[in-house]
């Protein structure tokens, strides 16, 4: 062959058609902050489109889908049309909407070594068939995908740290709730004010084990109570889950560790244990057939085995039958325990006895003692405002040196001398583990501040009534009494013995040397006159030590979650 006919042969070879298609993409369909990215993307493409005078070949191609990893149905059509030469140009806004990993990044590239592809199109730069361009194109692609990895480790130490300072990194169980309204960095998670007492009414159910998770799932239901991620009733995997779960014992499980966490427990270790028992068949609850008020609360002073109740009929000649009620040692140590029984009526009139210690023979004098709680309380606001102004000069200090240090780190003369990452990332860190501890403690001042007066009037009212509640109420009630007022009770000689829980000593302690005589009912002079009441509140043994009255009160687990029980009562 000749050469011009070699060259009128290459001539022939007419170059490819520009075919367009263009292409949109946003991470997921539940990011909101990209709720409008799709419409948005098409409105600037299709103007870079009518810039170049070209059509496309069909309507764009939309997806809501992540780019991490590869399997987009959309970007997978969009692959098979290049491949079947209905497509050879892509469109779309830049190149992080194409590929955020490796898989498909290759894809793209050897579409391109192929032939295939002609042209990458963004409305800032192109990437056509050649070696730079698609070197650009790769190394853009790939970029995006490090910062999806660099953003994965920086998340994953966050969550880690997050752990660490027992704040559970996920979405709160049923029962608890995330508090979203508090800065990044120091959200928890707290008792829900409605769904924690319910949930721990199913927990109870679940103790007695007479509760299958089915029936548990129905109580649930009919509780109101919801799975916190779907809003929809709670299905039989998750109520396993949430009967496994330890979450409920103030830990939680994160990577496979087991942390202690900041939330309230909603059951003892001793509970949960229990339960697992139940669940796997190695323990199964009776139901009682008798209600005694203080069956499983007491334990033998001889051997420390649990103290039961029974119940004993007998039967006369004439036909008629007298029920007796009384309380015992289960006997089961290895030790031979010589504790003999004790009649239920004899036993709870110990405690009724005990009762009377807490009534106060003077009347008026319950009027006095209020209006001495509100004369202190007024005392612990003062001090608690003081307290609040100076935290919050340590908060705003600790922001100002947060600020500084973001200051420094973006500093264009921080070229990694003046602060490295690390240095950065340390410093960061101690210092938002400083403004969670002041904002902890000025949350407390804030709203402890009146919480105390109102535990101390309801202790001091439940005492006042405690007797007369005890001796009209029902097994449950005085359950309920007995637990709120009594610590480590034992059953010794037929004698009960307990250690009174602190505010209730002091209370009685009181009432004992009031009623005694031995401490003045009430200010010399009239209740009005607030100097005579300020002075015997100094001097009275209610208040002993004015200076005890002067540092703020934070209000301890047991004085709370026991004297709020006794509301039902009365």
């Amino acid at each position: 062959m000749r050469l011009t006919e070699y060259k009128n042969h290459n001539n022939t070879q007419l170059p490819m058609t520009p075919r367009y298609m263009m292409y949109c993409r946003k991470s997921s369909e539940s990011d909101e902050r990209q709720i409008q990215s799709l419409p948005d993307q098409i409105t600037n493409l299709t103007a870079l489109i009518k810039q170049r005078g070209v059509e496309l070949v069909g309507e764009p191609l939309q997806e809501q889908r992540t780019a991490k990893i590869p399997g987009r149905p959309v970007f997978g059509k969009l692959v098979q049309m290049i491949e079947d030469g209905e497509v050879n140009t892509i469109v779309l806004l830049n190149p992080s909407r194409l590929s955020r990993n490796t898989v498909d990044t290759g894809r793209i590239i050897y579409l391109m070594d192929q032939g295939k592809l002609l042209e990458v199109v963004t409305p800032y730069q192109s990437f056509r068939n050649n070696p730079s361009d698609k070197f650009m194109l790769n190394l853009l692609c790939t970029q995006a995908k490090l910062e999806n990895d660099n953003k994965s480790v920086n998340v994953t130490e966050a969550l880690k740290l997050k752990a660490e300072r027992g704040v559970f990194p996920g979405k709160a169980r049923p029962g608890y709730r995330n508090n979203h309204e508090k800065p990044q960095g120091l959200r928890d998670i707290s008792p829900h004010p409605v769904y924690f007492p319910l949930m721990r009414k199913l927990f109870d159910l679940a103790l007695t084990g007479n509760y299958s998770v089915e029936a548990l799932m129905r109580e649930a239901k009919t509780l109101g109570i919801r799975s916190t991620k779907s809003g929809k009733p709670i299905v039989k995997s998750w109520m396993h889950r949430i009967l496994r779960d330890p979450f409920y014992t103030g830990r939680f499980i994160y990577n496979g560790k087991l942390y202690q966490g900041q939330h309230k427990a909603m059951l003892t270790d001793a509970e949960f244990n229990l339960l697992q028992d139940i669940l796997d068949g190695r323990s199964k609850a009776r139901l009682q057939k008798h209600d005694f008020a203080l069956n499983g609360i007491m334990k033998c002073g001889e051997c420390h085995y649990c103290i039961t109740a029974q119940e004993h009929k007998k039967k006369y000649k004439n036909g008629t039958e007298q029920i007796f009620g009384y309380y015992s040692c289960t006997k089961k140590g290895e030790i031979k325990c010589s504790q003999p029984y004790i009649s239920t009526t004899k036993l709870e009139g110990q405690f009724s006895s005990d009762l009377a210690r807490y009534e106060i023979e003077d009347k008026e004098f319950i009027d006095w003692a209020y209006e001495a709680l509100d004369e202190t309380k007024d005392k612990y606001q003062e001090v608690n405002k003081t307290s609040s102004e100076a935290l919050q000069t340590a908060l705003d200090g600790v922001n100002r040196r947060i600020d500084n240090l973001i200051a420094l780190k973006i500093s264009p003369e921080n070229d990694g001398s003046l602060l490295s990452d690390s240095e950065f990332a340390d410093r960061k860190r101690e210092l938002m583990m400083e403004k969670e501890q002041i904002t902890r403690q000025l949350t407390d001042a804030n709203t402890n501040g009146d919480e105390w007066s109102e535990v101390a009037k309801d202790s001091f009212e439940f005492a006042l009534l405690a007797k007369q509640r005890f001796e009209s109420g029902d097994s449950e009630d005085k359950k309920v009494i007995f637990k709120a007022i009594g610590l480590n009770p034992i059953l010794l000689d037929q004698k009960l013995e307990y250690q009174p829980r602190f505010i209730f000593m002091k209370i009685k302690d009181g009432t004992e040397t009031t009623n005694s005589g031995n401490d003045p009912l009430e200010p010399k002079n009239s209740l009005s006159n607030r100097e005579d009441l300020k002075n015997y509140l100094k001097s009275s043994v209610w208040c002993r030590g004015e200076d005890l009255n002067l540092h703020p009160f934070y209000r301890t687990r047991t004085s709370s979650v026991r004297v709020y029980q006794f509301r039902h009562l009365g």
